[in-house]
């Protein structure tokens, strides 16, 4: 016998969900394009060597990065809001 139905869920490309293609849109966006240790491009399509994968941490967008010509990696968090400390005189 075949597996389970999935309770009436049809397989099918992330498409039909509904949130993918904004969901890509918003990484093509808002994915680092450069290194910030050497400034070269990170994507292929640009001619870089990088790497650049997005995941979710609660309701931070996480880019961890490799980049191929200096070898740096990281991650870089997207922020709604920074908050900094103006120094005394």
């Amino acid at each position: 016998m075949g597996a389970p139905g999935g309770n009436g869920i049809t397989a099918g490309g992330d498409v039909q969900r509904g949130w993918f293609p904004q969901d890509a849109e918003r990484h093509r966006r808002d994915a680092p394009r450069y290194c910030p240790g050497c400034a070269a491009a990170l994507s292929l399509a640009d001619g870089g060597q990088g790497l650049v994968c997005e995941y979710w941490a609660g309701q931070d967008r996480v880019f961890v990065c490799f980049c191929g010509a200096c070898g740096w990696s990281g991650d870089i968090v997207l922020a709604a809001r920074v908050i900094g400390h103006e120094s005394a005189e």
